[in-house]
């Protein structure tokens, strides 16, 4: 066979640079192709989604990869010599052969994607239109912060309109009785003000819930008091069984659940722009010195941001985009939206998680996201006054979206709207990261379903002080991210499996890690770290040739932590540490306690539609619920 194959296109430098092309040019992204490498510098790309392939040359099959959203081709080509210093600056021949890879079929059409969004066939359109959106119940999770409860059930008086719920409860896992009691009086003022009595669900409550449960289905009492039962989990902090508690106590409803240290009040997004947007990508940003300054700055919204989840929740596709005021699509709709998140997406695929933004604390000390940030975010990050690490650790930010944003995948809100109509996974019971690996679940079992991002915050106003930190530490990832890591290598968007297949597939996923050596995990673990930190130096790369390099302290910030990963990297032995977890802690001893959580995990996994059931016959809300 002869090694000289016929490469249809690739990168010639030269020529002149091709004029502008009108304004509603369409849009076209890259699409879903497996890469064939053929050698001698030529690779067959395969278009999954039809039949369509082309051989190209190993460069043009490089610069296709960050064709990935939605741009004209005259964009495209103008970001890729951008890009890509090799290409000389030729805009004209790099839209040449973008223009030929279009004609071969690589390319997605941003038009052909819009209709299936709104009308996707009369059989969607239909189911999509006349589903009635489950009745919503709100829930607060609180531990040990009555004077945090306090404050928000006030706002909640004075900007919800609570009476349209069918019940509201507030989780307690307070440790300290004297808190538990204050949140309970909390909870009886509350209702002699409210439209809608709250009930309150604290430890004996949880405990009467979990015998029922029990004595309905004895045979899972081991999943019970893995996933709800803190005598389990002593010593740790359980973050996501409340959150667990929440999804049982509201089976068939939308559920709304909130941090216990936000305000009921939404503020509109400082940089609000028109459109939406379909991606997977880190939210703006804005930075503040104090919370005085955002207040002053940023305009309150009248609307109750409770009734402004449930807007697009638990609705499909095309009845989210009418409530948006988006009743059709055209493809210039799609600018910069990312093929990957539209693909296999039509007219009834759900909106499964709401979140919103966030003023003020964003949650978390680690400021890691900030080197991540580009645009108009990291000029506000560089720009006057103040310097960047002042405004990291002063952790006063506006951490948000300035349009509707769709995406797969959910991550962490202080108020969540979850339809949970729909099987949703439970949160794993301890520790930080239970947020990340919901939404890697929740990818797992609706590979169709999305997040919808709304564009206004709420404020997040944590009682006690905290400081923020600019160094992170390439070398610690947390223990329910290795899990997310694993699910992510397994997870298939392959259209024949039902939702019981994939919960099958996951149950027995988490078995397998339970099942699997010490030296499996410990590979799966060093590819985990690998990964992440190769992808940090790479965005750390391209954020020092960028715009903001000419920028001092950030070129000192981007260069000090680029040298601590390539120091991670370039050591010959890398021990297992994950956060949380004592360092020096023999990893033998690890990987022993993390097969046991694992093979608990999948347990309660397998017994989890039967719990929702019980739980929903249960139902201790019933009582308070009222139709509204």
């Amino acid at each position: 066979m002869s090694s000289n194959y016929n490469i249809s296109y690739s990168f010639s430098i030269g020529g002149t640079q091709s004029e502008e092309p009108p304004p509603a040019a369409p849009l076209y992204a890259f699409g879903d192709c497996r890469e064939c490498n053929l050698g001698n510098g030529a690779v067959l790309l395969v278009n999954r989604a039809r039949s369509a392939q082309a051989v190209v040359s190993r460069d043009v099959a490089i610069a296709l990869d960050h064709c990935r959203e939605f741009r004209s081709l005259q964009a495209h080509a103008e970001y890729l010599t951008a890009y890509m210093p090799e290409l000389g600056g030729d805009v004209a021949a790099v839209r040449s052969v973008l223009e030929h890879v279009r004609d071969s079929g690589l390319l997605e059409a941003a038009a052909d994607y819009a209709g299936l969004l709104t009308t996707g066939g009369a059989t969607h359109q239909a189911a999509d239109v006349t589903r009635t959106a489950p009745p919503s119940r709100v829930f607060i999770i609180t531990c040990d912060r009555p004077q945090a409860v306090a404050r928000l059930l006030e706002s909640m008086l004075a900007n919800a309109e609570l009476g349209r719920h069918e019940a509201l409860c507030l989780v307690d896992d307070s440790r300290d009785s004297a808190n538990a009691e204050r949140n309970r009086e909390l909870v009886a003022d509350f209702n002699l003000k409210s439209a809608r009595d709250m009930r309150y669900f604290g430890l004996t409550e949880r405990a009467a819930f979990i015998a029922a449960l029990s004595e309905q289905l004895p045979q899972h009492i081991p999943a019970l008091r893995f996933l709800l039962d803190r005598a389990h989990w002593e010593g740790h902090k359980t973050y996501g069984m409340s959150r667990t508690l929440c999804l049982l106590l509201s089976v068939g409803r939308r559920a709304l659940v909130m941090d216990d240290d936000v305000l009921c009040k939404a503020f509109a997004s400082p940089f609000c722009k028109p459109g939406l947007v379909f991606c997977e990508s880190l939210c703006e940003a804005d930075f503040y010195p104090d919370p005085q300054s955002w207040l002053a700055r940023l305009r309150a919204l009248p609307e109750d941001p409770l009734r402004a989840h449930l807007q697009c929740l638990g609705h499909g596709m095309a009845g989210a985009l009418e409530a948006l005021d988006f009743p059709s699509l055209a493809g210039e709709d799609l600018a910069s939206s990312q093929e990957k998140i539209l693909r296999g997406l039509n007219a009834a695929s759900p909106v499964l998680v709401t979140q919103n933004g966030t003023l003020g604390d964003p949650g978390t000390g680690d400021t890691s996201w900030a080197y991540s940030l580009t645009g108009e975010s990291l000029a506000r990050l560089l720009g006057e006054p103040g310097s960047i690490a002042e405004k990291l650790t002063a952790r006063q930010f506006w951490m948000g979206w300035s349009q509707p944003v769709f995406a797969r995948r959910a991550n962490m809100s202080q108020v969540t709207g979850l339809d949970n109509s729909a099987l949703l996974p439970p949160y794993f019971p301890a520790w930080r990261g239970e947020d990340q690996l919901f939404g890697g679940m929740l990818r797992y079992l609706h590979p169709d379903a999305l997040v919808l991002n709304y564009p206004f915050a709420v404020p997040h106003l944590p009682l006690e002080a905290r400081q923020g930190a600019t160094a992170g530490n390439p070398a610690v990832p947390s223990g329910l991210a290795l899990i997310d890591a694993y699910l992510a290598q397994q997870a298939t968007d392959a259209p024949g499996f039902t939702l019981a297949d994939r919960l099958a597939s996951l149950v027995q996923l988490m078995r397998g890690a339970a099942r699997s050596g010490d030296a499996q995990l410990a590979a799966l673990y060093r590819e985990l770290l690998a990964t992440t930190q190769t992808d940090t130096l790479r965005q750390l790369g391209d954020a020092l040739r960028g715009p903001g390099n000419h920028h001092s302290e950030w070129r000192g910030m981007l260069e000090a932590r680029q040298r601590s990963y390539f120091a991670a990297i370039g050591r010959q032995t890398v021990p297992v540490q994950l956060f949380g977890v004592a360092e020096g802690t023999p990893e033998e001893h690890i990987w022993t306690q993390f097969r046991q959580l694992a093979g608990e995990f999948a347990n309660a996994l397998e017994a989890w539609p039967a719990l929702r059931d019980a739980a929903a016959e249960a139902d201790p809300l019933a009582a308070r619920a009222t139709t509204p």
